[in-house]
């Protein structure tokens, strides 16, 4: 589960501006609201929740409720440190790096989100990454707590008879498949851009300045202007063959290039302090090319004609298809909202009719794009929900509904172990 029950009520990666208030001597002060256990809450943290969830902050009932729920993360998080329960660094890593790269996109680059919130993402992962653990260990107790729970058959038409009425509309659903390619890195550019990046590191070698090179080579932007700087980081936030090459280095030593998926590094380490460093690096992209899309575009028309004549596109998709998520299963992506699909797949979607194939389309595939095809397979209009055509659906909002009612009853509990009050 994503959210286990009640929504995560702290937001990271911020713009750097906070809520304060001023003191009658013209201080800046921000009071505790609450306190549980070793944690606090305090009232700019409580005013940039309310922004977040567009709540007026004059809303006194709204703000006893926002308050209600962030202290309940505190009491959680409270409770797994009390049963003593771990996350791995790797994971923290993980989950750190995912929420690093939803940020990037909202913004839609490392350099603008660097301008919007005046960190690096070196520091982001440095001043977060407790934050990401504490949300990590609460998550996992919750699941420990309430993953397994689920409803009988009894349950759902009992939660069904009794909210029928309150329960929202099915939105529109389609049911998709695709056959994505990723396109290829030309060789010639790979080879190009290492040839840079050894030139960058035989002028390092004969005495130029790293800081230098960093701000007119370097094509990670963020680091560049500060001289290739990277901040300190644990192990663990760098990608594996970074991580390795770093970590061998002793301060003031230059590493060979180093290739990476971003890119070939040239990384200097300015300082090591048990499991973290300090590194600056100078980065050199394998940018994909205009020929790069089109040899991918040209694949996928292929097979799209051939699909047209008559051969099946399940076992094409299996046989050709670069997503692991959905190869295996012929391509399909399942009976999908169309809310939730993603931007591109809601475009495409919207120019088909049932068992058209699109044209090759650039989409967002992880981290990267990739170029598809697309079969409509068939489009449900929204409706009112039915036991017999969204019987799975009613069931998850039961269990919701039960889980919720579980929370509460646990939060209770909580509280007559863990100490906290509120000081409003």
């Amino acid at each position: 589960m994503k959210q286990l029950l009640v929504p995560i009520l702290v937001f990271l990666f911020l713009p750097s501006t906070s809520v304060t208030a001023q003191g009658g001597d013209g201080r800046v002060v921000d009071r505790i609201v609450a306190v549980v256990g070793d944690e606090i809450i305090t009232e700019s943290e409580l005013q940039i929740q309310l922004l977040q969830e567009n709540i007026p902050t004059d809303n006194s009932v709204m703000r006893r409720r926002v308050l209600d729920a962030m202290m309940n993360d505190k009491l959680v998080l409270a409770q797994a440190v009390l049963d003593s329960v771990e996350v791995t660094e790797e994971e923290v890593t993980r989950r750190l790096e995912e929420q690093i790269r939803k940020i990037t996109r909202y913004y839609g680059s490392e350099q603008r989100l660097q301008q919007v919130t005046g960190m690096t993402v070196a520091q982001m992962k440095r001043d977060f990454r407790d934050d990401i653990r504490k949300r990590a260990m609460m998550e996992t107790i919750q699941q420990m707590k309430f993953g397994s729970m689920d409803v009988t058959h009894r349950e759902v038409l009992a939660f069904y008879e009794t909210y029928r009425d309150s329960l929202k509309p099915v939105p529109e659903q389609v049911e998709l498949r695709q056959i994505a390619i990723f396109p290829r890195v030309v060789e010639s550019f790979r080879a190009s851009a290492r040839e840079k990046a050894e030139r960058i590191l035989d002028s390092l070698r004969n005495g130029a300045n790293f800081e230098e090179l960093a701000r007119r080579h370097s094509d990670d932007v963020g680091s560049a202007r500060n001289g290739g700087s990277l901040g300190l980081a644990r192990r663990g936030v760098f990608v594996r063959e970074f991580e390795q090459a770093a970590f061998a280095l002793e301060p003031g030593q230059v590493s060979d290039v180093v290739e990476t998926q971003f890119g070939y590094h040239i990384i200097k380490l300015k300082e090591k302090m048990g499991e973290a460093i300090e590194a600056q690096h100078i980065l050199i992209k394998v940018e994909k090319t205009g020929e790069s899309d089109q040899a991918a575009i040209d694949t996928l028309n292929v097979l799209r004609q051939r699909i047209l004549d008559g051969a099946d596109f399940a076992a094409l998709a299996r046989q050709y298809s670069e997503d692991e998520a959905t190869r295996k299963f012929g391509g399909t992506l399942g009976l999908v909202e169309v809310p939730e699909l993603s931007d591109d797949m809601k475009t495409v979607q919207q120019q088909l009719s049932e068992g058209d194939i699109s044209e090759p389309v650039k989409i967002e595939l992880g981290s990267d794009y990739a170029y598809a095809i697309v079969q409509l397979l068939r489009r449900v209009p929204p409706h009112p929900p039915t036991l017999e055509d969204d019987y799975q659906r009613i069931a998850n909002f039961a269990r919701f509904y039960k889980q919720n009612r579980e929370y509460a009853k646990w939060i209770d509990s909580i509280k007559e172990n863990v100490s906290w009050e509120v000081r409003e």
